[in-house]
């Protein structure tokens, strides 16, 4: 597999999303802490052997997306002396708990552990705000094959010494991922570059083509669910499936936005079928399902399908008509801008079918476009500019601003895309409101696909004094509708 080609505005991107190598250094001083601390505790004689998992460990780590966000570092502390008949989940954790506790109170953290449903977590009161989750497990078998046991307070035996715990294998699933990435061959090429030795490579130093591209597709999933931060997709299952799909993209070029282009478009084809129902399993270890709450609630699948469907739609998947300058500018607004706030890649009024206003301006009130959709359901959902929108759907606009009462408000809709085209409909003209449950709204249906424009204009006596910006309706194939649905 040859070196995967990236280019300078994606790799500009890229950077913009890294853990910095400072805070790269003060998590692995804090990791070396406690883990110096637990083998020196009165729990060493059970050999504890403490190492990294998660995207620390992976090298796929980002930035928090906002200032008040975290850093978050795993850590298990596997105690290879002890089985599972030699004492409970409970008393494992509780016992793990006291040294963390003390580890706590000799740093003089601001903050008492916490104890969650798997771990133990120590929160860091910084300017970078670093959170280390803390894992207790034993081993699952007599050889050290890197199978685990862990705590889950959330099972009905937690208390009971039994054999029945959950399973995970973290070092084999961090191998898994380094041999797709080729990790060893990139770290080669770093120590050829800038060390004396492969063995004075720092690991936050390597970065594969995979990394980024699991690194962007986090983002992308940060800011989709920014508002809705249970629902977004957890890393594990994104590294997962990205990881599967990684060795076919690279067979089909070399080119990384063609290589990460289609992993987004085959990001499905590595869900399973498990009774009846889409699952993502662990790949080196099949008895750990990583999409449990698609079990429990469709919701959180639902949710996943909404996610791939956006991506699909700010990657341009099967979209021939855009330039790269073009697919690079929808990929950066994906991962860093706010869609209630940001501005159309496409300059509305160059479009040669949108008209030029009818109403001499003098701007002085602000206004903005609230946007609504509706689709197989009862209610109405608020949208972002750019929300990927299957079609047959309804969709209705309001105008936010101040003395609405004192205005006409009208309404400059665009379509563009070959399907309006074909119906001879891609109008650009002028609209009056229609009144809705008592307020001036526009309402339109999701017919045809590609991006579509809504401007919202206040107007009195010829004169318009406030203007919207474009907001964009994203219509897509909704080629994810009734995915897996059994």
């Amino acid at each position: 597999m040859g070196e995967i080609i990236i280019q300078e505005e994606i790799r500009k991107i890229i950077e913009e999303l890294d853990v910095s190598d400072s805070n790269y250094e003060k998590a692995t001083k804090r990791y070396n802490s406690i883990a110096d601390y637990i083998k020196n505790s009165h729990l060493s004689s059970h050999n504890p052997d403490v190492f990294l998992q998660g995207s620390f460990k992976l090298g796929t780590a980002i930035k928090p997306l906002t200032e008040d966000g975290s850093y978050d570092i795993d850590i298990v502390c596997n105690f290879t002396k002890l089985r599972r008949e030699d004492q409970s989940q409970f008393s494992l954790k509780y016992d793990f708990g006291i040294v963390v506790k003390q580890y706590s109170k000799s740093q003089s953290m601001a903050n008492e552990p916490d104890e969650t449903k798997r771990c133990w977590t120590l929160k860091y009161v910084d300017e970078d705000n670093f959170h280390i989750d803390i894992l207790p497990s034993v081993p699952l078998n007599e050889k050290d094959d890197g199978y685990i046991g862990i705590t889950d307070k959330t099972k009905s035996n937690y208390f009971d010494i039994s054999l029945d715990w959950e399973t995970s294998n973290p070092k084999g699933y961090a191998q898994w991922f380094r041999d797709i990435s080729k990790y060893t061959v990139y770290q080669e090429i770093i120590a050829k570059r800038f060390y004396a030795s492969v063995e004075q490579v720092p690991e936050y130093k390597v970065k594969t083509p995979l990394q980024r591209i699991v690194q962007i597709l986090k983002r992308h999933s940060e800011v989709c669910f920014a508002d809705d931060i249970e629902y977004k997709p957890s890393s594990i299952i994104i590294t997962t499936l990205a990881a599967k799909q990684y060795q076919s993209a690279c067979l089909h070029s070399k080119d990384f936005l063609s290589v990460i282009s289609y992993i987004v478009e085959h990001l499905k084809d590595g869900i399973e079928n498990r009774n009846g129902k889409p699952c993502v399993y662990n790949p080196v270890n099949y008895n750990e399902v990583l999409s449990g709450k698609w079990d429990k609630d469709e919701s959180y699948f639902e949710a996943f399908e909404n996610w791939l469907m956006q991506l699909a739609s700010d990657f341009n998947i099967g979209s021939s008509e855009l330039t790269y300058s073009d697919k690079v500018k929808y990929i950066k607004r994906s991962l860093f801008v706010d869609r209630k706030k940001e501005m159309p890649i496409v300059n509305v009024s160059s479009i040669s079918h949108h008209q030029e206003s009818k109403w001499i301006d003098c701007l002085i009130e602000k206004a903005s476009v609230k946007g609504m959709y509706l689709r197989k359901g009862f209610r109405w959902k608020v949208i972002k500019s750019g929300t990927a929108l299957n079609k047959h759907g309804s969709l209705k606009f309001e105008v936010k601003a101040n003395n609405l009462k004192d205005y006409e408000i009208w309404w400059q809709i665009t379509n563009t895309g070959k399907e309006a085209e074909m119906a001879n409909c891609l109008r650009g003209g002028f609209y009056n409101s229609e009144l809705v449950e008592g307020k001036r709204v526009r309402t339109e249906t999701t017919l045809y696909t590609g991006h579509h424009y809504v401007e919202a204009y206040i107007v009195k006596n010829g004169i318009c004094y406030g203007k919207s910006e474009p907001f964009e309706v994203n219509i897509v194939d909704g080629f994810l509708t009734n995915f897996y649905r059994m």
